[in-house]
């Protein structure tokens, strides 16, 4: 059965998952889907003009979607003040993470949307909870997965680790986006780079995305976001193979 999500994960923390996620998201919605997104955990939650703990990334995917205010709770259902890895930051809250609880949150959104992208917290083994990492919460969501990676030093070894890991849960990797890109900038060690994980991984790049004045997480800032997607994202064989497709 195709799948009905993208799981977007990165090579670290501060890659740009939710950038890409957003970026993903107002492509799809542009072309008419009925998008969800899901930000199952947050960490570094910061306070609202009514004291309300929010994750900035979950306003910034909800904006992105057109999802309202009211539905915060769905696309982010825990969200927590200190920004460290999820598990000691629900610790550090005296917060016990019903790990179940958080899939079924992420499957009701997929059933009720034609298609939903969930987004990681970290990389791809950080803690959830105790030694549930965020591998097992995309091992039962079953979702065909895009990772994140930087084009600078050391992302080859990064992104390589991050694949063969994910291939040995059984996770199907579709490919790497690269962000940020300055094409302008960019010499060898940028385009070496990704010439190795290319040929390495034997997955494709299905992007490079690059900086925007018209983008920010913190400000909920979206402006260009679904164009600069279908400039710099392969777009249409994302969605042909989240569908089970051919990459085009």
């Amino acid at each position: 059965m195709p799948s009905k999500g993208l799981f977007i994960t990165a090579t670290d923390t501060e890659v740009g998952k939710t950038v890409i996620t957003g970026a993903l998201t107002a492509a799809f919605k542009n072309r008419g889907l009925d998008v969800g997104v899901i930000k199952p955990v947050a960490s570094g939650g910061v306070r609202n003009s009514d004291g309300q703990l929010i994750a900035e990334d979950a306003t910034f995917l909800m904006k992105a979607a057109g999802i309202p205010e009211t539905e915060r709770q769905t696309v982010n259902p825990l969200c927590l003040a200190p920004a460290l890895t999820p598990a000691v930051a629900a610790r550090q809250s005296g917060v016990t993470v019903d790990t179940g609880q958080l899939a079924d949150c992420c499957k009701v959104v997929l059933a009720s949307r034609q298609i939903s992208l969930v987004e990681g917290v970290g990389g791809i083994t950080a803690p959830i909870w105790e030694d549930y990492l965020v591998a097992d919460l995309m091992n039962e969501l079953a979702l065909p997965v895009i990772i994140v990676a930087r084009p600078n030093l050391g992302t080859i070894n990064h992104a390589l680790l991050t694949a063969e890991y994910a291939r040995s849960r059984g996770l199907t990797v579709l490919g790497f986006i690269i962000n940020p890109w300055d094409a302008a900038e960019a010499e060898i060690l940028e385009h070496s780079n990704v010439d190795y994980i290319t040929r390495l991984s034997g997955l494709p790049i299905l992007g490079k995305f690059p900086r925007s004045s018209g983008i920010s997480v913190p400000e909920a800032r979206t402006a260009g976001l679904a164009e600069l997607a279908e400039q710099h994202l392969a777009i249409t064989s994302i969605l042909n193979l989240i569908k089970g497709g051919k990459s085009v």
